[in-house]
């Protein structure tokens, strides 16, 4: 069932106004219920009748009479037209739940990518890094021969040997490694 929400607004515009209660009833001359008025609340009472719930082949029995002019009275417009309003309001908070879904949906796709994009510059830095670690790593010095050399280690003490490496030796075989030496 599809129901015309702009016709149910304008019926409800339309149709009396205020709260509805289950009023007066009628009774035929055997003592039956024939039917259950709506009225409109004046007051607290049933004033201006509204509509009438008969007794008939369909409503077979005095509650269910009852039970339909109660659901008349409830379902007023006032509570046709609050409900329309709610409609209305949940309707406008679905349309901006989907805007701002489709809006967060943009920004984390703008995120994944960016992420993508630094983890591939990233991953390169490391691959780099480790390349750069490896070459450092292959890197040997071959030290040259040391010598003997005479070695002062008091000045009361007699001289005394001891192993060790030419500076300008030690120097070439570390520019022949392709380090290169700081302050010179």
């Amino acid at each position: 069932m599809t129901i015309d929400y702009q016709v149910l607004r304008e019926a409800a515009e339309k149709a009396t106004k205020g709260s509805y209660i289950v009023g007066h009833t009628s009774v035929n001359q055997h003592g039956n219920l024939t039917g259950v008025f709506v009225c409109q609340k004046w007051k607290g009472e049933p004033g201006g009748v509204i509509a009438e719930c008969h007794v008939n082949c369909l409503v077979e029995t005095d509650v269910q009479a009852y039970a339909n002019a109660e659901f008349i009275a409830a379902f007023n417009p006032n509570v046709a037209l609050a409900l329309l309003d709610e409609i209305n309001a949940l309707e406008e908070t679905r349309i901006n739940d989907v805007c701002r879904i489709a809006e967060l949906t943009k920004q984390l796709e703008l995120a994944k990518s960016k992420l993508n994009e630094q983890r591939e510059y990233y991953e390169g830095v490391i691959a780099d890094g480790s390349k750069r670690i490896a070459e450092l790593e292959e890197r040997e010095i071959l030290l040259p021969e040391r010598s003997s050399m005479l070695h002062r280690t008091d000045f009361h003490d007699d001289y005394q040997t001891v192993m060790a490496y030419k500076v300008s030796e030690v120097i070439a075989a570390i520019r022949a490694a392709g380090i290169r030496i700081k302050g010179e």
